[in-house]
Formats: structure tokens, sequence, C-alpha cells
């Protein structure tokens, strides 16, 4: 909401797809990776930003003519995506193994059996697809990279990461969670800067190139607001839950996620 409401009614639509559009991936790796949040969460929370980033995607889309073998490439990789997900069922589809500890299964069913990471696969499929249209890869080229980039960056953590790696950086990572609370004013500065950095040069080259203060302000406000907000995740995502209370069928965590 507020970077729709700051970039938005002036007319700064790159800045907005830009923030917006890759939330769930941080959330896959934090929880893969770390696997320090409920299930319940992290689906609650992927299943949110994944469809904010489809929003922004098909904002983009919208400025383009629409190209016929674009949409074909597009529409058969997010439907393999889906399959998949139909074939996991949605626990294991948010990594239910790793975050919840369901017991161990490999899907066997349709597209399992023709390849063995069908969602991701069907993600760089379908956003590698919105290239083909040129008036897309003309304007919208960087997008669609990162979301290609991304993919292939889960699949590599999905055959990297084991079980022992896991552990060494829940441990870690909840060490890093924990200082950061005991100092957020220091920790808001040294995360809050640098974004802003990042977020004013991004605001510059978002007017394509040209030396706009409105751009470039508002490029570093929403910087400093996303690393902010990446921190917090980061914490939420990596403090350790605390003990089941009595009658209650959850663990708890030091903040309320």
């Amino acid at each position: 909401m507020v970077v729709g409401l700051g970039t938005l009614p002036g007319g700064h639509l790159p800045l907005a797809v830009y923030a917006l559009s890759f939330w769930h991936y941080y959330l896959y790796g934090l929880a893969y990776g770390i696997g320090a949040v409920s299930l319940s969460v992290l689906k609650r929370d992927a299943i949110a930003m994944k469809t904010v980033s489809l929003a922004a995607l098909g904002v983009a889309c919208l400025g383009a003519p629409v190209d016929g073998p674009s949409v074909a490439v597009v529409g058969a990789g997010f439907l393999l995506n889906a399959l998949g997900a139909r074939a996991l069922g949605p626990d294991r589809t948010y990594y239910g193994h790793e975050v919840a500890g369901l017991p161990r299964w490999r899907a066997t069913s349709f597209p399992y059996s023709w390849i063995a990471h069908p969602m991701l696969v069907g993600n760089i499929a379908a956003f590698g697809g919105t290239l083909i249209n040129a008036d897309f890869r003309r304007e919208w080229w960087p997008l669609a990279g990162a979301h290609v980039a991304m993919n292939v960056g889960l699949l590599a953590m999905e055959l990297s990461v084991t079980p022992r790696v896991r552990e060494r950086l829940r441990a870690v990572a909840g060490q890093a969670a924990a200082a950061a609370l005991r100092a957020p004013m220091r920790t808001g500065l040294y995360v809050a800067g640098p974004g802003a950095a990042v977020g004013g040069v991004l605001g510059w080259a978002a007017g394509s190139g040209t030396p706009s203060t409105t751009h470039v302000v508002l490029g570093a406000a929403i910087g400093a607001g996303v690393a902010a907000h990446a921190a917090v995740i980061a914490i939420c995502y990596s403090m350790p839950a605390l003990p089941r209370a009595a009658g209650d069928g959850a663990p708890r965590h030091e903040l309320p996620c």
C-alpha cells in the first residue's frame, strides 16, 4: 500500500512494479534455508506476495500489444507450475518438510513423472516467455530477467542446501536476529541507510536516465522502506519458536509474526 500510494499517483509505475515483484522469492529463501517459521505463516505470506507479484507483472504486460507465441509459452509455463503444485499439495508446495517437519515424500505422478522440478521450470518458461513479446521486452526485460534469475536461484538452493547446512544457517540467523533486537535503532540505521542509497540510484535509473529529483527521492524512500521491511521479515523468519503452551497446537514465536 505504501509503495502504491507513493508511486502510482505520480505515474512512477516502474518503481512500484520492481519494489513489489520479488518478495515471495525472499520468503522462500528464508523459509527453506532457515526453516524457523511456521508453515501457516509462510503460506499466508508467500501466497499474498506472489499474488501481488503476478498482479504487478500483469500491469506491466498491459502496456504491450498481445503476442500469440508469448502468451502460449507463458500460459504453458504457469500451467506446468500449477500442475506441479497440485501434485504436491499446498503444504509440501511451501516446504512442509523443511519448515514443519512433514515426512519425506517423493511425488511420482505427472508432471513429476516427466520432470524433477516442474514448478520452477514452469516459472522459468513463463517469465522467459514474456521476452518473446518484443514490445514487452523493450520496456521490461530487467523485470522478466530478474524473475528467471530468481527461479534459477531457488532451483540451485533446493539442490544445494542440505539439512546440515540448514541447521548451521538457522543457528547463525537466530543469533543475528537476537543481536538485531538488542540494538534496534542501530540495526535500523545500518539497514535503512544502504537501502535508501540503492533505492535512490534505482529511482534515477527508473526515470530513463534523467536526473529527476522526484525519482531519486521516491526511490530512496522506497529503498529504505524495502530494506527495513526485509530486515523485519528476516528477524521474524529466524527467531526460534518457543515451547508449545498447554493446549496450544502450534509453536509460539518471540515476535508476533
